[in-house]
């Protein structure tokens, strides 16, 4: 499949699709770039003040502005 094609595709892909194969190609060039492990590293926080949970934070992701 050329590039063209799969930009073709993409346009053509619901929006919760769109945001979730952008998400993938985001972890792509992090992998790439050699960000990826530092982002995924796992660091102990002494101070946890304002972290909020996953369920929180989708909830703020899919509100309307």
């Amino acid at each position: 499949m050329s590039l063209a094609e799969l930009k073709n595709e993409s346009a053509a892909l619901r929006p919760e699709e769109q945001r979730e194969l952008a998400a993938f190609l985001a972890v792509i060039r992090m992998q790439q770039c050699g960000e990826w492990d530092e982002a995924t590293a796992t660091r102990e926080s002494p101070n946890r003040e304002g972290w909020i949970s996953l369920d929180e934070a989708k909830r703020q992701l899919n509100r309307k502005p």
